[in-house]
């Protein structure tokens, strides 16, 4: 059989603002949507204060729509301004991934919701191009309508750059932002690859922090690192919060863990961090666990995301063996690797190519997500 000449490569730029509501990250990358992951530039775009307390408001709360509708339009000329700040956009960009921002995330529903007006972008990032320039949004949607959870989508990226680093199997990477999810690798293909939320990230703790102290997150782990854990209140965040009765894959809403806050109220601010810190720790070990995985067999647990600043908790993941590398080792950036997905995902859709599979989302069938807005004619 003549062998099939391997498709070009693409340059794409992906957008990725997580739950933490902080920012965008910017990547630019060539891609020819499957294993070829070549010239990758990260830039982060910060919020202005404003921006980010309008998210969390409406993150949270019940918003008159048309001032849903004005926030958005305000979020997408961020995002505008983040591609044309970071220097990314020239005419070699043929495709922009936008994950968008996400308010609302109910699986159990089939239920989600990322602002960002596609439509918007795409005209405001061809005119400064000069060029048509598609834009490709809403990558959640289609593998919620096959019955999956929608989330995590970056399995599948996990798993190629697993196989360009050339890491040992099994071996897993962890993203620990808002919501941690993992990918777990049993071998370099892709029925070999397992994923799930693990239950919170960052984004419990950040609230604690930013509720007692006025900071935006807890530095280093600084403060989690003086506290007493209380373990009474893990076992009951374990126990009690619907998230952790579900069946494996499962995808979770940053604020449906915020009951916990509540428990802890009568707690000082280090020993809220300390519990919320080892409450992140012990559900990725658990979910790690509940795919098959042990620390003593593992080749490693690839880190990227925010997280891993924290001491505390990756002390309290040390301790428990994981094999910790942080994705630095394998020459990414560790906030870079989501939006780099979302870049990766894009041309995926261009050329058809599926998004997840039922081993990743729950989905009964593997789906090619994602909606193509093409810009200037």
């Amino acid at each position: 059989m003549e062998k099939q000449a391997p498709h070009p490569t693409t340059t794409a730029i992906g957008l990725m603002s997580g739950t933490s509501k902080d920012g965008v990250d910017v990547v630019r990358l060539s891609t020819d949507g499957d294993g070829v992951l070549e010239d990758i530039r990260h830039f982060y775009h910060p919020y202005p204060r404003p921006l980010y307390d309008r998210l969390r408001e409406v993150g949270v709360g019940d918003i008159p729509l048309a001032e849903v509708l004005r926030l958005e339009a305000t979020l997408t000329r961020h995002y505008a301004q983040a591609v044309i700040d970071s220097g990314f956009l020239d005419s070699d960009v043929a495709v922009v991934g936008c994950h968008g921002q996400t308010i609302r995330h109910l699986p159990h529903e089939g239920l989600t919701w990322q602002l960002g007006d596609p439509s918007l972008l795409a005209e405001l990032l061809s005119q400064r191009v000069g060029h048509t320039l598609p834009v490709v949004a809403d990558f959640r949607r289609r593998d919620m309508a096959a019955g999956g959870e929608g989330a995590p989508l970056i399995p599948l990226f996990h798993a190629r750059i697993a196989r360009a680093a050339g890491v040992g199997f099994p071996s897993a990477f962890l993203n620990i932002g808002g919501v941690a999810n993992v990918s777990l690798m049993t071998s370099p293909h892709d029925s070999g690859i397992q994923a799930t939320d693990c239950g919170p990230g960052m984004g419990l703790l950040d609230q604690w922090v930013q509720a007692r102290t006025g900071a935006a997150f807890d530095m280093d782990g600084a403060l989690a690192a003086q506290g007493t854990v209380d373990n009474d209140i893990i076992g009951r965040a374990i126990t009690e919060l619907p998230f952790f009765t579900r069946p494996l894959p499962r995808s979770a809403d940053r604020y449906e863990f915020n009951r916990v806050l509540d428990w802890l109220k009568t707690h000082s601010t280090a020993d809220g961090a300390a519990t919320l810190a080892a409450l992140t720790a012990r559900c990725i070990g658990l979910t790690l666990r509940g795919l098959g995985a042990e620390a003593a067999t593992l080749n490693g647990l690839y880190v990227g995301g925010g997280g891993l600043r924290n001491h505390a908790l990756a002390d309290t993941l040390r301790a428990e063996r994981w094999p910790l590398h942080d994705v630095t080792s394998l020459g990414w950036h560790p906030l870079a690797v989501e939006a780099a997905c979302f870049a990766w995902l894009a041309v995926r859709r261009l050329r058809g190519l599926a998004f997840s599979t039922p081993a990743t989302t729950g989905c009964t069938h593997p789906t090619v997500g994602g909606v193509v807005t093409i810009g200037r004619l």
